[in-house]
């Protein structure tokens, strides 16, 4: 038996960019139906997706993030996850996600590659 806690998100908007706190488990296909809308309808060119409290991400989680990353690139904005914990950095590594996603340490090295690529 598994156990998993409830997705839960908060969102505020930092120079312009809309930055998405997750905490919880991303652990079904709908889990971020709720992020992705926001992510979409927001006018914000770049999200910053803080996953730092994220303890669990199964495959159908992680099939969530790359539709929100795909739904957030057709409407030309740009996505960044930051604070991996090891095991879903683990995860992520052994996928190959990092070459779909813009994965930084911190928030701070997000705004800086932000600044970077105006």
């Amino acid at each position: 038996m598994s156990i998993s806690t409830a997705l839960d998100f908060s969102h505020t908007y930092r120079d312009g960019v809309l930055v998405l706190e997750l905490k919880g488990a991303v652990d079904s296909a709908l889990a971020l139906e709720t992020v992705i809308e926001l992510s979409v309808k927001s006018a914000a060119k770049d999200i910053v997706v803080v996953i730092s409290d994220v303890d669990y991400i199964n495959s159908a989680g992680f099939s969530a993030l790359i539709r929100m990353a795909d739904a957030i690139d057709q409407q030309n904005k740009n996505i960044y996850l930051v604070g991996l914990q090891s095991k879903v950095h683990v995860v992520f590594d052994s996928i190959g996600a990092h070459s779909m996603f813009n994965v930084l340490p911190t928030l701070d090295a997000a705004f800086a590659a932000i600044k970077a690529h105006p």
